[in-house]
């Protein structure tokens, strides 16, 4: 019998990817959103919406009405560990069997003092410990899709790549692995002691990186070492205090170590790097082929 899933942070990058996992598995999905109406354009009838928030008692407390098992997510701000733990404390009520918990990079948590992301999570995580729940906690490392953003954009507009976290290594994991993993921990019941600490297969510099996006492009890439400085702004303040703190660290090399978790867990090796950057810079190659293609004509 398929298990009634809640899941909270559907609407977001990773939310959608799990949300979509799960319907396709034939899960009976719940999603608690702030967004009802894009709920409804990206999943239709295929799940329940419930409307609401996790900072509010009520909504959250329907919400898990009848409810097996919950995915936990939400995005880093000042309200993340208070919300997390009320979820917490309300799916225990509402006698919830499992919680999959998306927490911080280890770097962040083993660095709380220096990442008041990470202290966030490190609080949720000790407490849904403190719970007894059967639960499995996620910390996947620096995202492809976030970190390498900037990379990508400036391969396909022709610009040196800018020369991100002091030329450290990083072993960046695609969130397809991601949400791979949190859904077998779903659908599984996986309850494990330590959290699954997801990387890629192997670390890589901004120097790698180039090297890479020059033999895909088949032309010099160089790297742009004042753009260094440059991050996205965030429409949270917490956000945009706690993302140069990540840059910090990362420049340590913190975020270089690679564990095997995605392998063991999935019986297959994370997407590489370069799979990743093959995909995203597939129009600028074909464009390029193009262009070559007709020189030979001329």
């Amino acid at each position: 019998m398929s298990s009634r899933i809640l899941v909270t942070g559907a609407t977001g990058k990773l939310g959608k990817l799990v949300t979509s996992r799960l319907i396709k598995n034939g899960d009976r999905i719940r999603v608690l959103t702030r967004r009802p109406d894009e709920a409804r354009r990206l999943w239709g009838g295929s799940v329940e919406i419930a409307g609401g928030d996790v900072g509010n008692p009520q909504s959250l407390r329907a919400s898990l009405q009848s409810i097996d098992r919950v995915f936990l997510l939400s995005p880093i701000s000042e309200s993340l560990a208070a919300h997390q733990i009320a979820l917490i404390d309300a799916a225990a009520d509402a006698s919830v069997q499992h919680i999959v918990k998306i927490s911080g990079s280890s770097w962040t948590i083993e660095n709380a003092h220096r990442s008041r992301a990470g202290a966030a999570h490190s609080k949720v995580e000790a407490y849904l410990f403190g719970r007894g729940l059967s639960h499995a906690v996620i910390r996947p490392n620096a995202w492809m899709q976030v970190s390498l953003a900037p990379v990508v954009a400036a391969a396909l507009a022709g610009r040196d790549l800018p020369g991100r976290y002091g030329g450290a290594a990083v072993s960046f994991i695609d969130f397809n692995d991601i949400a791979d993993v949190a859904v077998h921990a779903l659908r599984a019941g996986l309850h494990v002691s330590e959290p699954l600490v997801l990387t890629g297969g192997k670390a890589f510099t901004t120097s790698d990186i180039a090297g890479l996006v020059s033999t895909i492009l088949r032309r010099p890439v160089g790297i742009d070492t004042q753009a260094a400085a440059s991050s996205p702004g965030h429409d949270d303040a917490f956000a945009t205090l706690a993302v140069p703190e990540f840059g910090a660290l990362i420049a340590e090399g913190l975020a270089a170590p690679v564990t095997d978790t995605v392998e063991r867990i999935l019986g297959r090796k994370p997407v590489s790097v370069k799979r990743f950057l093959e995909q995203q810079l597939a129009p600028a190659r074909s464009a390029r082929e193009t262009a070559e293609g007709d020189l030979q004509w001329q």
